[in-house]
């Protein structure tokens, strides 16, 4: 009898060492995770860099310097707006990582899948500046913006359902990040049909940002 109960000390406690042991690999794979999302932003912005005029990819020479940087408007509205939005999702980024505690193999999955979703919204930016006006890169803009907000919110969802967050966050601030978290995919899901109505059209609808944004704010 005595043994038993030796037996199931033995088994409590190693649980209990197993369970210690697994939080503090998700908080070590936590710190790793804020490093590479860190780095994988930091590509995003020097990427968008790049769509800056160039003698190399364009083949202008000094004579036509002034030229092409006066009349390169599109490629500084493409920068301004894809870095309005990288900024934007970086903040949401922080919000959200902000208040974890640590993560798990799903979760980190989720916030790679997020990351790589805004790389694929890049890539289509620079295939837009090529090809302006094409319905398809305009559509797959938005698609993939709305997918990373998406990947967002679950995440979000995810780590409240997995207690990674942290013990000292409020029902009511759980529930705010929700809110903040959604203007993001609404407006990307908008203007997808806009695209097919034309490029000016389908730019002015991300201002739809600001007013959603007031009124989700408002609501919160």
């Amino acid at each position: 009898m005595l043994s038993k109960i030796k037996g199931v000390g033995k088994k409590v406690f190693s649980e209990k060492e197993v369970t210690k042991a697994i939080i503090e690999r998700d908080e070590k794979q936590l710190f790793r995770l804020s490093i590479i999302i860190d780095v994988l932003y930091a590509l995003m912005i020097y990427k968008l860099f790049t769509f800056m005029p160039s003698p190399e990819v364009d083949g202008f020479g000094k004579a036509e310097l002034y030229k092409v940087l006066s009349e390169s408007y599109l490629n500084y509205t493409i920068i301004f707006i894809g870095i309005a939005l990288i900024i934007l999702y970086w903040r949401l980024s922080n919000l959200q990582f902000g208040n974890l505690q640590r993560t798990n193999s799903t979760h980190s999955t989720l916030a790679i899948l997020q990351i790589f979703s805004l790389m694929l919204y890049i890539y289509f930016v620079r295939l837009d500046a090529q090809f302006p006006g094409e319905v398809l890169l305009m559509q797959m803009q938005s698609v993939f913006l709305a997918i990373a907000g998406l990947l967002s919110l679950y995440s979000w969802h995810y780590s409240l359902q997995k207690n990674l967050i942290s013990e000292t966050l409020l029902k009511l601030e759980k529930e705010a990040i929700y809110i903040k978290l959604m203007p993001e995919p609404i407006v990307s899901i908008i203007t997808f049909p806009l695209a097919w109505l034309g490029a000016t059209y389908w730019s002015l609808g991300w201002l739809l940002l600001i007013p959603i944004g007031w009124i989700v704010n408002k609501y919160k």
